[in-house]
């Protein structure tokens, strides 16, 4: 009688979700089957190996990011321990609670599962309706409904998606834990794991306030391994929280929070965790800091890059117009050192000035004693001049060797000797055939 019952609610619930996010609609033909069938041996086994038993309590966690549902089992410590861990096909959006009707995003927070959100007779094989909205999302103004876990591999439009063997196995389970005298089950749904690095990578989401405030419960559960009481006023969520005014038990969802205090053990031990957390963070934030500005850098110096003119090749123009290439014109502007030789005098000209200086003073001395002879038959007869002293004879010079270039043939060397010059004479008259310097030098004559 009892499963007719609930047979007959889970008609009705169905019905009732046609027009939900996920479109869950009842079958025609309603029937055990599939929702009464018995766990596998295997999952059975693997109880029994961490000390549980199939009528323990349940705990679900839903990760968005990872698409991982876990299903955590009380043991026979009274402590919740993870069972399972199943990969889900898709879930609804990114990370971000859902807000409105449509906007296919699945859920975060805190949420309760009864014997009356599951569906035996799914369009997607099997499901459950997570209970969304909650009375935080209300108090938000969110709007939606209909937020299942089910079955059929397929696209999601808010839903946590898995295959059809999973959500059976998963529906045995809850199953199983209502029968053994759970009344509800807790789903905690999750945007990603809730580690500092994580959080660090979405230090800038607008949602950073309410995945802190989640995050509360996250680490509750953490520390505990126990089921936290979630309770909600000022319109964000508390957690083990225990009224002192034993008169005001109620938890206002949009109203002031009633005075209450968490027990020291579980106070203690999340402030310790929350400690190393934000440490954790910080560094993390850090790196990533670090890492978004050499990003920034390299994009902005690459920019620069781009909007340079390009550079034209160096070389001469004669070499652009001939489509010299870069290579080429600049061995063609190279500068290539030139020997130039230096100038040197010729040994000929050097011999024939030399000549010529001695025979002008010769010819000069040959001149004035003609001068002074010719003064003496003039009748203004001078002294008559001593005899000059027959000169030494100098010893004759070392030749000099002139260098002459290469390419002419080199001629002798010029040697000049004191003994070649004409010694002084006596003052005597000049012999007549002798003619002055600048006669002899006259190209006129005369």
């Amino acid at each position: 009688m009892a499963s007719k019952t609930m047979l007959r609610v889970a008609a009705i619930t169905g019905f009732g979700l046609a027009l939900a996010s996920c479109q869950d609609e009842m079958q025609s033909t309603l029937g055990p089957g599939k929702a009464t069938r018995a766990l596998k041996p295997e999952v059975l086994a693997l109880m029994q190996e961490k000390g549980m038993r199939k009528e323990d309590p349940i705990l679900v966690r839903a990760f968005k990011q990872e698409k991982q549902l876990e299903i955590w089992k009380r043991d026979k410590t009274g402590r919740y321990a993870l069972l399972k861990s199943y990969p889900l096909c898709t879930t609804g959006g990114g990370p971000g609670p859902k807000i409105k009707e449509g906007d296919k995003q699945s859920p975060e927070g805190f949420y309760t599962v009864t014997p009356g959100r599951m569906n035996p007779n799914s369009q997607y094989h099997l499901s459950y309706d997570v209970g969304y909205p909650n009375a935080f999302d209300r108090a938000w103004g969110r709007t939606g409904a209909a937020i299942m876990v089910h079955g059929g591999c397929t696209a999601s439009a808010g839903c946590f998606i898995g295959t059809n063997e999973q959500i059976e196995e998963i529906y045995g389970l809850a199953r199983e834990a209502f029968a053994g005298g759970q009344k509800s089950f807790q789903v905690q749904a999750y945007p990603f794991r809730m580690t500092a690095e994580n959080l660090a990578k979405n230090r800038r989401s607008p949602n950073m306030a309410f995945w802190k405030n989640i995050k509360q419960g996250y680490d509750h559960f953490e520390v505990t391994k126990l089921e936290p009481k979630v309770d909600v006023c000022e319109k964000r969520y508390v957690f083990d929280a225990q009224p002192k005014d034993p008169n005001s038990t109620t938890f206002n969802p949009s109203g002031a929070c009633p005075t209450f205090e968490v027990p020291s053990d579980i106070t203690t031990r999340v402030a310790a965790k929350q400690v190393e957390d934000d440490k954790a963070f910080k560094v993390a934030a850090a790196e990533l800091d670090d890492a978004d500005r050499k990003e920034t850098e390299r994009l902005v110096a690459e920019k620069l890059e781009k909007s340079k003119p390009p550079q034209k090749p160096a070389g001469t123009a004669v070499a652009t117009w001939f489509g010299g290439g870069a290579e080429e014109t600049a061995v063609a502007v190279a500068a290539t050192p030139i020997a130039v030789p230096v100038p040197r005098a010729s040994p000929l000209t050097v011999t024939t000035r030399m000549a010529l200086v001695d025979e002008a003073a010769s010819t000069e001395a040959s001149f004035a004693d003609r001068f002074l002879s010719f003064g003496a038959f003039s009748g203004n007869a001078a002294p008559a001049a001593q005899p000059a002293p027959v000169a030494e004879a100098a010893s004759p010079a070392k030749p000099v060797a002139v260098p002459v270039p290469a390419s002419r043939p080199e001629p002798q060397a010029a040697t000049l000797s004191t003994a070649s010059m004409p010694a002084a004479a006596p003052a005597s008259p000049a012999p007549a055939a002798e003619a002055p310097l600048w006669k002899r030098l006259n190209p006129f004559g005369g």
